[in-house]
């Protein structure tokens, strides 16, 4: 694959990423604030960020 494609796909994903780490991160803050904290929502914005920095690097990797 060219290098540019690869690129290019590469920040689509860092994209639909972002968009999902930001609800995972408004869901564990209504949680918090709601009073009744769980594991779920902090877990899920964990790997969200995880595969998102993940994304990244591999993006970075491309140039």
């Amino acid at each position: 694959m060219h290098p540019v494609a690869k690129r290019q796909r590469l920040e689509v994903l860092i994209g639909i990423l972002g968009f999902f780490t930001v609800m995972a991160f408004i869901a564990a803050v209504v949680e918090v604030v709601r009073g009744d904290p769980g594991v779920t929502p902090a877990l899920v914005l964990l790997g969200c960020l995880v595969l998102s920095g993940l994304a990244v690097v591999a993006r970075n990797r491309v140039r």
